[in-house]
């Protein structure tokens, strides 16, 4: 077995940047810039962060996927065997990328895929906790794919869902912290609890 050290400094400027010993994904604190870590040591991802909604006041970021994809929604049947109408289109997905339940992880994730969330500049601050791969991320895009055709009211029983990827991002995610340890998105109001 042989052990690589890799150092964090920041593929586009070479700061020093910090992290746990899982986490796989990286924002620069002194020029905002996201980062994964390869095989190879860190990689330059594109990054950008959410804005708060209108009298939320962010006391931290959490890091995300944002995630643009076509897809395509077709072969879907009602409980009565009878074909109805799929969907295909682009769409955007903002799926969070540290420790939560699955429960608040699809909410969220559900939430800011309604949302028309704008995007800006990354904060210049301490965002870790990047746990969660691109691969993973975009298993629970499909997930809340499907999951939106199941909530329809018509008895689905089967439906083919295909999404792929056209483009992705880091982003940081701005939170409100709530004096019991739970967060609430600063973008969406929506409560969670982080592991």
């Amino acid at each position: 077995m042989s052990l690589r050290l890799i150092a964090l400094d920041c593929p586009a400027c070479g700061s020093a940047m910090a992290g746990a010993p899982q986490d796989m994904l990286y924002f620069c604190p002194h020029c905002g810039s996201g980062a994964t870590l390869g095989k190879d040591g860190l990689e330059t991802v594109e990054s950008t962060a959410l804005l708060a909604a209108p009298g939320r006041h962010p006391t931290t970021w959490r890091p995300a996927w944002l995630i643009t994809a076509d897809v395509v929604v077709d072969q879907r049947i009602r409980a009565d065997g009878r074909q109805t109408e799929g969907s295909r289109g682009a769409r955007t997905f903002v799926v969070p990328a540290f420790d939560l339940p699955l429960a608040d992880l699809v909410e969220l994730s559900r939430a800011l895929a309604e949302g028309a969330a704008t995007a800006a500049e990354v904060p210049h601050e301490a965002i870790r906790g990047g746990t969660l791969s691109l691969a993973d991320a975009l298993t629970l895009v499909r997930h809340v794919v499907v999951g939106d055709e199941v909530r329809k009211p018509d008895m689905l029983a089967s439906v083919q869902v295909e999404v792929t990827e056209t483009g992705h991002r880091l982003a940081a995610i701005p939170f409100e912290e709530l004096p019991d340890g739970r967060l609430r998105c600063a973008v969406t109001g929506v409560t969670i609890r982080p592991q």
